[in-house]
């Protein structure tokens, strides 16, 4: 087998017969097999090439684009169970050894073993198939080996072939990312409807033309005495482009570091008598509550003693009037703001937070698609002049990793911001909840 060529796409009955499966699951997690891949030639117009290839296979109504040096494009079929939003296998495993130039794997997965081949940075056509026996799963994956200079190889330890090694496919999977299928009819129905739209314009242009020609036909020009009016219009001065919300944001190690240093400080504080509330941070400062709970313990002296105590002057504490509550604001120095710009747009940036929910352990993990207009829509609903809308995604979670645990983690994310974290130190549970949102470009 010559790796410059690429291998030929089978007809539909001959891959369904070639990969025992189309779906596995792999630690819970439902992944497509068996698609025909083919490298991308139309990089101008990617879904044209897709739906010619599409027509050529019958039942094809599935697809994805897989970016990499060379990019590809894998077909699937809803009758083989390849779902609209299915991340397919392959291009998951093919994107995490990106660094790799070549490559032949098996697998051991719950439907058997499969098998995918990349040579060159491309998926081999025929080779992201599961089998069901383990005797051919060994003979394909030798047959592959006839071809020299593999960059790794890597088969189920049991094996014991030389010169291979072992990986576990689940952890591989958590750090790759997902390419996703999305039904190829989606992209007609859209393009019927631009076309649509291109020839309601071009009517409504024929219209005001026509009805020009008329009304210079019915009043020529030297029938109409037109008067000219010295017209003095004021100067125009530009408005100042308003900065976009990304431009400007708190920097997130900061303020991860500030709210760490202000809540311990914060937690120290015992005062008898007096129960602490949840502290919160926000990029202006930290906050807290406390409540008298012992009436023969707690006095206000306690509280101003506890302060002192613990060296934080610059908290101001508001006392209730009726002296049995108290409200404690320690300000941050002034933070620094960055510029964050937005990488991904919101389709992708949906599909990195459903793997980060999956992912990492954030418990209560929600997220929801917002929109800014600015500026925002005058009172009567119309939209103002060069209004401009951007996309965002807010997010809440808690977590037992304080900030500092998690500032590496997130540090990864562009036009990301957190709005406000929050902290219980009753109970021990030392819980953290985090607030935030991740804008998309």
């Amino acid at each position: 087998m010559d790796e410059s060529i690429q291998m030929p796409s089978e007809a539909p009955e001959q891959t369904r017969l070639r990969s025992s499966t189309g779906v596995v699951s792999v630690h819970g997690q439902r992944y497509a097999v068996g698609l025909i891949w083919q490298p991308l030639q139309n990089l101008d117009d990617p879904i044209l090439e897709v739906r010619e290839t599409a027509e050529s296979e019958m039942g094809a109504d599935l697809y994805c684009l897989r970016p990499a040096a060379t990019p590809q494009y894998g077909i699937g079929r809803t009758e083989l169970e390849h779902r609209d939003g299915m991340p397919s296998l392959a291009a998951a495993v093919a994107s995490f050894f990106a660094d790799q130039s070549s490559l032949c794997a098996v697998f051991k997965v719950d439907e058997g073993w499969w098998l995918i081949a990349i040579r060159n940075d491309l998926i081999l056509a025929e080779e992201d198939v599961v089998f069901s026996n383990e005797d051919e799963a060994k003979r394909a994956f030798a047959s592959m080996m006839a071809v020299p200079d593999w960059g790794l190889r890597i088969v189920p330890s049991e094996w014991q072939m030389e010169g291979t090694e072992n990986r576990d496919l689940n952890a591989i999977l958590q750090k790759a990312r997902k390419i996703r299928l999305q039904p190829i009819n989606a992209v007609r129905r859209t393009k019927f409807l631009l076309i649509i739209a291109i020839l309601i314009v071009a009517i409504v242009v024929w219209l005001i033309y026509s009805l020009i020609a008329l009304w210079k036909n019915v009043f020529p020009p030297e029938k109409i005495r037109v008067v000219e009016q010295p017209t003095v219009l004021p100067p125009v001065r530009p408005e100042p482009e308003k900065p976009k919300p990304w431009e400007k944001v708190v920097d997130l190690s900061a303020f991860f570091n500030q709210c760490w240093t202000s809540s311990y400080q914060i937690r120290s504080i015992i005062i008898p008598g007096w129960t602490m509330g949840v502290i919160e941070c926000t990029p202006t400062g930290a906050s807290t509550s406390w409540r008298l709970t012992n009436i023969q313990e707690g006095r206000l002296s306690w509280m101003n003693f506890g302060l002192d105590e613990y060296q934080l002057e610059n908290m101001k504490v508001d006392v209730s009037a009726g002296g049995d509550s108290a409200n404690g604001t320690l300000p941050f120095s002034k933070l620094p703001m960055v510029a964050s710009v937005p990488k991904l747009t919101a389709v992708e940036l949906d599909n990195d937070l459903k793997e980060l929910k999956q992912a990492a352990n954030l418990t209560g993990f929600q997220y929801s698609r917002q929109t800014i207009l600015d500026p925002p829509n005058r009172p009567d609903g119309t939209k103002p002049v060069n209004q401009k809308s951007y996309t965002y995604y807010s997010f809440t979670f808690s977590s037992p990793y304080s900030p500092l645990d998690l500032k590496k983690e997130f540090s990864k994310f562009s036009g990301l911001e957190f709005l406000r974290i929050q902290n219980t130190p009753q109970g021990g549970d030392n819980n953290w909840i985090y607030e935030g949102r991740i804008y998309a470009k």
